[in-house]
Order: structure tokens, then C-alpha cells, then sequence
């Protein structure tokens, strides 16, 4: 398997994509000012309480890349895919 190492806004991007293909409403997404964690929350449709929430951290530089292979595992653990699937959609965009 190739070097996960996409940018944040990429990973947002298929994030969005996953949702849209499950079904499921929207995501919320909290980048700190400082620092690198970037915050996710999932909802279904009409829920003000999260379906799943996690976090994932990017490089301290000025494109924000995600480099550990854990960050991609959370997003397909709570989205219900695996990484393969994952890693397809962030190449498709």
C-alpha cells in the first residue's frame, strides 16, 4: 500500500464524499488555531447530537498534511468503510 499523506482539505473533501454515498447528513470539522488537531463530528439528518466524533493531527507546516495511518483507520472505522475504500476516494479527488 502507498504512503498515506494527503492534505487536510483532501481528506475533508472525501470525507464528504463517503457521506454522501452512505446516506448520512453532514460533518462538522474544528481546526484549531494553534496546534494540529482538527476535530470531526458526523450527524444524521435532524440530530443535534453526533453519530461519532474523532480527531486527527496534521504536520506543523503550511500545507497540513495527515501522515498516520491511524487517522485515515478512524475515519473508515466511523464512516464504515474500509481503507482501501478510502484511500480509492482520496485518489478520485
Amino acid at each position: 500500500m502507498q504512503k498515506l499523506n494527503y492534505p487536510l482539505n483532501v481528506y475533508i473533501k472525501a470525507v464528504e464524499a463517503i457521506l454522501e454515498r452512505k446516506g448520512l447528513s453532514h460533518i462538522k470539522c474544528y481546526e484549531g488555531s494553534k496546534g494540529s488537531a482538527v476535530h470531526f463530528d458526523l450527524f444524521v439528518k435532524n440530530e443535534l447530537k453526533p453519530l461519532a466524533m474523532w480527531q486527527v493531527h496534521t504536520e506543523h507546516k503550511s500545507k497540513r498534511r495527515i501522515v498516520s495511518k491511524e487517522d485515515y483507520k478512524k475515519a473508515c472505522r466511523h464512516l464504515g468503510v474500509t481503507l482501501e475504500d478510502f484511500v480509492d476516494v482520496l485518489n478520485e479527488i
